[in-house]
């Protein structure tokens, strides 16, 4: 599995914290939410102020650093520091939406939310394996993308563009669909698999089938740490900060799919010639489909 590597980021800290959070342990999701709360504080405190502030003992400190992929407490404050030198503190996020608020302010919030989900993403991604996930996508037999729910949307979207571009693509939202497929892969096919939280049980039932076949695994998600995430051969990491009605997954859904765009795009100039002569014999089939 590859992902992103925290000496390979610096000024990144922040966002690896908020990707781990849900795999930690107790004592060290303290430390997590402590530091996301009061990352400004941090680069000034030693780790046994921290330690006090936070509630844990020095060894839980670095325990949690190692976890989240920094050799030790210094390191780590060396890179909340270069990120609050690039004015990425988490400053200025607008609060939950009120039951009460004008359209005007709705609005304000939720495009706030995506475009610091957007930015932190592409913060991640320009750092990812996305260069070798753009060459299995081209060396691939054939894709699959597996999801469910607004990730199965994504999926679906990811099955048109490219078939677009003639690849042997296909979306499976229907857990007995994905393990069956899952079943029958070949050591050059691709699955694309699309979970937020990492953590949804079909899902990892469905690439427990898969990875002995040798296939390769691309995650999209925003949990390093998750059940998904060790299954997987390349992590393709988002960074979600999500709306309030926390059920309706509008901005991982958007930054899934501008993953799946960058795939999609990465891809299809690498070839361009065959790509352009795809998208033109496409295009001109579904021409007379618009009214004049």
């Amino acid at each position: 599995m590859e992902a992103v590597k925290p000496h390979e980021i610096s000024g990144h800290g922040l966002l690896l914290i908020r990707s781990h959070l849900n795999s930690l342990k107790p004592a060290e999701r303290r430390v997590a939410e402590y530091i996301l709360e009061n990352s400004m504080l941090v680069v000034r405190l030693s780790i046994t102020k921290l330690a006090e502030e936070a509630g844990v003992s020095e060894a839980t400190i670095i325990k949690f650093c190692q976890r989240v992929g920094y050799p030790g407490y210094q390191e780590l404050k060396i890179s909340l520091a270069q990120e609050m030198g690039e004015g990425c503190s988490e400053q200025g996020i607008y609060g939950p939406i009120q039951a009460d608020e004008d359209i005007e302010t709705v609005i304000e919030k939720i495009f706030q939310i995506y475009n610091r989900s957007l930015n932190d993403t592409k913060r991640l991604l320009l750092k990812a394996p996305i260069s070798q996930a753009v060459r299995k996508v081209l060396g691939a037999g054939r894709i699959y993308f597996f999801g469910y729910g607004a990730s199965g949307i994504v999926a679906q979207d990811a099955e048109i563009k490219f078939k677009r571009i003639n690849r042997t693509a296909e979306a499976f939202t229907d857990n007995h669909m994905q393990k069956t497929m899952a079943a029958l892969l070949k050591p050059d096919d691709l699955v694309v698999a699309i979970s937020d939280s990492g953590r949804t049980k079909e899902l990892v039932e469905a690439l427990e089938i898969a990875k002995p076949t040798g296939a390769c695994i691309i995650a999209i998600t925003s949990n390093m740490g998750s059940p998904l995430s060790k299954l997987a051969d390349l992590v393709l990491l988002t960074s979600v900060t999500e709306t309030p009605f926390r059920g309706s997954a509008l901005a991982s859904r958007m930054v899934q799919l501008a993953i799946i765009d960058v795939l999609f795009l990465g891809a299809a100039t690498a070839d361009y010639q065959n790509t352009v002569e795809f998208l033109n014999k496409t295009r001109m089939a579904l021409l007379n489909n618009k009214l004049d």
